[in-house]
């Protein structure tokens, strides 16, 4: 499994999205879609699952108030 496949799969996880042997991207969900670019896969998401499309969005933004690099320059640690 590929980098782009695990994000995907994190930010939306009631689908299954994988690519075929061809380069067809596919998500497995509520229906079946498929592209031929991910671009056009997540676009096809945002019409299939607007709620899930939204959640995406919110994972991916930074919260409001928080930089993302030190006046250094370098990226701040995180504290899990």
């Amino acid at each position: 499994m590929n980098v782009t496949s695990l994000l995907l799969q994190h930010l939306f996880p009631d689908w299954s999205i994988t690519p075929d042997r061809e380069g067809i991207w596919r998500a497995t969900g509520r229906i079946l879609i498929s592209a031929s670019d991910l671009d056009g896969l997540v676009s096809m998401l945002h019409v299939a699952d607007p709620e899930a499309f939204e959640r995406a969005i919110l994972l991916l933004q930074e919260p409001r108030g928080t930089a993302s690099f030190r006046e250094d320059g370098r990226q701040p640690r995180r504290t899990y």
